[in-house]
């Protein structure tokens, strides 16, 4: 990740905290136009979805997050809670 995904996704999860989610929904999908395999981008924009109840939404991300990195933690996590909603 470059300097300036790292910049990208730190306003995003700025926004998120502040509940600015439009904000951080464009800041996440500008760091994935530009490198789709970017799994943190992916699993804070499922985070996002998932805080503003886009439910198919949230679960497209966090299944990316994990194809990108099959180890990822809280992907695996967020993905259980949705799934057996």
């Amino acid at each position: 990740m470059d300097k300036k995904e790292e910049d990208l996704l730190e306003a995003g999860k700025f926004s998120f905290l502040n509940e600015n989610y439009e904000e951080a929904i464009k800041y996440f999908q500008r760091i994935l136009k530009k490198n789709s395999q970017n799994a943190e981008a992916c699993y804070n924009l499922g985070i996002v979805y998932e805080a503003k109840n886009m439910l198919k939404e949230a679960k497209e991300a966090f299944n990316k997050t994990l194809e990108i990195n099959p180890g990822h933690k809280l992907a695996e996590e967020h993905l259980a809670k949705l799934v057996g909603e």
